[in-house]
């Protein structure tokens, strides 16, 4: 196919790929600028432009100052401008967008991963019919939310190869690899309404690993210093907002189906250094999560290697595991007092096989399932505080709740009798 007729396939099937914003961006503003949390509960302001030199200025509190270039550019990317916001600032926007500032202790909160459209090899999502690859829809439903936070559990990029001839209908024009044009289609023009609306805390995926794209991942979304060398097992770091916290933990190097002792031993040291009282852990690989068996075999537990590196390291102030990595919806109840496993993988990416309907009584390691719930639909996970718990609700891509339940107070002590219902607010475990 000629460049002509790739141009004209895109520009009748892609539009919604590559449209901004409903926004009305300045000229040389490629995103909304976005409030993303960092170590400590620091905010970053950022927001990507067309060229190097046209960083805006960023006004918090009725006092302007200039946004600084992150650099250096990595080849192949649009420069990022970033400005730090206090923690006490009332307000802040940009080119007149108000920002999206991060509230303590937040009572809604927001949960996705594996966003993009796959497109590798033989592997192929249809990145043009928003049914097979929706994640705009599920973004732009988060974003009527309008809660306190939103966190993405890694896995942004999926289009690794070119769109295979004969394909054009489904990824016809699509640009691929680790560079802007590619970050800008699986992610940003899609969440470009849920970046202005609500702060962020991102966390790293497989699909950012140091094979892969993590140009992308440290330059854009990293909120550390950007040094342009890749880090193939970054440091936790822990965002504090009032009384809640995330330890936010980079798995991206997991081994999930082959032992490999240096992982385990770098994971247990990262989580042994850990310092937490009533923290959310944020890991893009579930501790003790479970992914589809093969060839129509039982579901079997995921990632080994963390659990091993959690049953030696033994972190004590974890309540609640929040994942991707498996394309779909989980929640899974532990005994032993190991903290709930909430799985959050629908959010647009192809998704995976069902698992087994029930794994109640299934042994993970030197523990055994209580209680169990799956979904196999594309959406999101809304945790609204109540109290002194949480209230878990799936929804999917039409604001559906598939089911929900209460993570219980840290205090309650767990027993067989627990259960997830749909459609009901019963106990999913706590600590």
């Amino acid at each position: 196919m000629t460049r002509l007729a790739r141009a004209f396939v895109c520009a009748a099937t892609c539009a919604v790929l590559f449209s901004i914003s409903p926004l009305g961006l300045p000229a040389q503003q490629l995103t909304p600028t976005w409030v993303e949390l960092g170590e400590g509960g620091a905010s970053i302001a950022r927001v990507v432009v067309a060229s190097a030199g046209n960083c805006p200025s960023i006004n918090i509190d009725g006092a302007n100052h200039q946004m600084v270039e992150r650099g250096p550019m990595p080849s192949g990317f649009r420069p990022l401008c970033e400005a730090a916001v206090p923690s006490n600032a009332r307000s802040a926007s940009v080119n007149g967008q108000a920002l999206a500032l991060a509230k303590p202790n937040p009572s809604k909160v927001i949960v996705f991963g594996d966003t993009g459209c796959l497109i590798k090899g033989a592997e192929l999502q249809n990145c043009n019919d928003p049914a097979k690859w929706p994640f705009q829809q599920v973004a732009n439903d988060a974003a009527s939310e309008k809660a306190d936070l939103m966190i993405h559990v890694g896995d942004y990029l999926y289009r690794e190869s070119p769109c295979p001839a004969g394909s054009e209908a489904m990824c016809g024009g699509t640009p691929a690899g680790d560079n802007w044009e590619a970050w800008n289609a699986d992610f940003f023009a899609s969440a470009t309404k849920l970046l202005a609306t609500v702060p962020w805390a991102f966390t790293r995926g497989n699909h950012e690993n140091c094979q892969r794209s993590w140009r992308g991942w440290f330059y854009y979304l990293d909120p550390r210093p950007w040094t342009g060398v890749c880090e193939r097992f970054s440091s936790p770091y822990v965002i504090k907002l009032g009384s809640f916290e995330l330890a936010m933990f980079d798995s991206s190097e997991v081994k999930e189906d082959s032992p490999d002792e240096k992982q385990v031993s770098t994971y247990a040291a990262q989580l042994s250094d850990l310092r937490t009282t009533n923290a959310w852990l944020v890991a893009h690989h579930p501790f003790w999560g479970f992914k589809p068996g093969v060839g129509g075999k039982p579901s079997v537990p995921v990632s080994a290697q963390l659990q091993e590196a959690w049953i030696r390291a033994a972190p004590k102030g974890i309540t609640l595991i929040l994942s991707g990595h498996v394309h779909l919806f989980e929640i899974v109840v532990l005994d032993h007092a190991r903290p709930p496993q909430l799985v959050a993988g629908g959010g647009g990416t192809n998704l995976a096989l069902p698992l087994t309907p029930s794994l109640n009584g299934v042994a993970v390691r030197d523990s055994m399932v209580l209680a169990s719930q799956s979904q196999r639909q594309f959406g999101y996970t809304v945790l609204d505080k109540l109290g002194s718990t949480w209230r878990l609700t799936l929804k999917n891509q039409r604001q559906d709740e598939l089911f929900n339940c209460l993570l219980l107070d840290p205090s309650h002590e767990r027993s067989s009798g627990d259960r997830t219902s749909q459609g009901h607010d019963s106990s999913c475990g706590g600590n």
